[in-house]
């Protein structure tokens, strides 16, 4: 596995377990609790890539961009995160402030 598709995986791993099992349970529709658990799963997600490749040199190809792991998992998690986060939003009437 490629280390640009293995942070892919890791973003969207992360990314279906808090929509699709955390925040439905312990946050609801209230925006200010989804946002507090995703800060988390978002720390959560950079650690992981962090200990997968802080130190190293290798560069991550985004878009035709040469990155670094920290802003190709946060722009990648970004991308992954902001539809689903509307869908989420709408299924359970979340209000935005």
């Amino acid at each position: 596995m490629t280390p640009e598709l293995t942070l892919i995986v890791l973003a969207a791993t992360v990314i279906a377990l808090g929509y699709g099992f955390i925040y439905p349970r312990f946050a609801g529709n209230d925006f200010k609790r989804v946002s507090m658990q995703d800060v988390f799963a978002t720390a959560v997600t950079l650690f992981i890539a962090a200990s997968l490749y802080y130190n190293s040199s290798i560069e991550f190809n985004w878009l035709g961009f040469k990155l670094n792991w920290f802003w190709f998992t946060l722009l990648t998690y970004l991308i992954i995160e902001i539809p689903v986060c509307l869908l989420y939003a709408k299924k359970h009437n979340m209000k935005f402030p």
